[in-house]
């Protein structure tokens, strides 16, 4: 082979290289985005839109374990409501458990016939890392998603009513030419957390009721009781010895300090 087709053939494999690169980038720019909605979700808006039309009134049938004066629908209570308009227009929910960089994900996906679909998702972050806490926690999460995929709302259920409560305060306080300064209190409003002697006397304390835990943290909207304000330690371990107390039956006894039963 002559030197000129050497160097001519060379020339040409340059070429084919970068052609096949700009190729590759192309095609990685591409790539699959992890989405949280299929491309299209005309036809789902639309049958979701018809079994919302249908979804009956929900009232609660269990009292929330950790505040003894709320009550709230449970997930069967909820699925077995819907399941029927669901179906009617080719809707359903699927839980899946997920794991991305080592953190457990509850994936909450709201599909259609069609395939179009809509999702969320939630990160799993149990107070113990025990089967009995994480099974807790996992359904609590699940309840909340299937509530907001869907927009169910729930009859009597107080949390629907604070923001109103909220803004009817603070109405009689405008008519009482009294300030939102008048309510703000610093030590209340701090955003100092819990320190590990509190968090480990707290874990200790409700290590055999994981499904307290779970309410005192879904009560706060917080993910782990190492995020708990302190001004909300107090008041929490004092209504967990509360409860725990009622269940044990131990109406003889009396909390007579932070740490203490007292026979």
């Amino acid at each position: 082979m002559e030197i000129n087709d050497f160097v001519g053939r060379l020339k040409e494999f340059e070429e084919l290289e970068a052609f096949i690169n700009k190729r590759v980038e192309e095609r990685l720019k591409l790539k699959y985005v992890d989405k949280y909605q299929s491309e299209k979700i005309d036809l789902l808006c639309e049958a979701l839109s018809k079994a919302q039309g249908k979804f009956p009134v929900i009232a609660t049938n269990r009292d929330n374990n950790f505040s003894m004066f709320r009550q709230y629908a449970d997930l069967d209570q909820m699925a077995h409501a819907v399941r029927a308009p669901l179906e009617e227009n080719g809707l359903s929910v699927i839980f899946q458990e997920m794991l991305e960089d080592e953190k457990v994900i509850l994936s909450t996906k709201l599909l259609h016939s069609s395939a179009q679909f809509i999702e969320t998702r939630t990160r799993i972050v149990p107070s113990k890392n025990d089967i009995q806490t994480i099974n807790s926690h996992m359904k609590a999460k699940k309840r909340n998603s299937f509530m907001n995929i869907l927009n169910l709302t729930i009859q009597d259920d107080l949390d629907d009513d604070d923001g109103e409560k909220d803004m009817r305060q603070i109405r009689i306080e405008k008519a009482k030419a009294t300030g939102i300064n008048t309510r703000y209190k610093a030590k209340e409003e701090s955003f100092k957390l819990i320190n590990k002697t509190e968090l480990e006397e707290l874990q200790y304390i409700l290590s055999n009721y994981p499904d307290l835990a779970e309410n005192l943290l879904e009560n706060l909207s917080i993910e782990s009781f190492a995020d708990m304000p302190k001004s909300k330690y107090r008041s929490s371990k004092e209504q967990a010895l509360k409860i725990i107390q009622l269940r044990e039956g131990r109406t003889g006894k009396k909390i007579v300090s932070d740490n203490d039963w007292l026979e």
